[in-house]
């Protein structure tokens, strides 16, 4: 996710497989439901790190990070030739 319209669908999708409402995970997070539904359908220009935390914490998720975009490295390439070459090998290819 790179943007808060994809976070806030994330967080709705989350919600609802927890079977919440808006209500009631707005509740749970201590925030208003009307900021709730603005920040799920992408109405929000910002939104605080603090709510975003309460959200994930009330729907059992935490916040993690990982690398948008690495570059391929020359033992990256390597690895693959050998993970190949060891697949083909007890196949019995040549």
């Amino acid at each position: 996710m790179d943007n808060l319209p994809s976070l806030g669908r994330e967080i709705a999708r989350l919600r609802q497989a927890r079977g919440l409402t808006q209500k009631a995970l707005a509740e749970l997070s201590g925030m208003a439901p009307s900021t709730l539904a603005r920040f799920e359908s992408g109405g929000v220009a910002e939104f605080g790190s603090g709510k975003l935390l309460r959200l994930l914490g009330a729907l059992e998720h935490e916040l993690s990070f990982s690398p948008r975009h690495r570059a391929a490295m020359p033992d990256d390439a390597l690895a693959e030739r050998r993970r190949t070459f060891d697949a083909n090998a007890g196949s019995g290819e040549d």
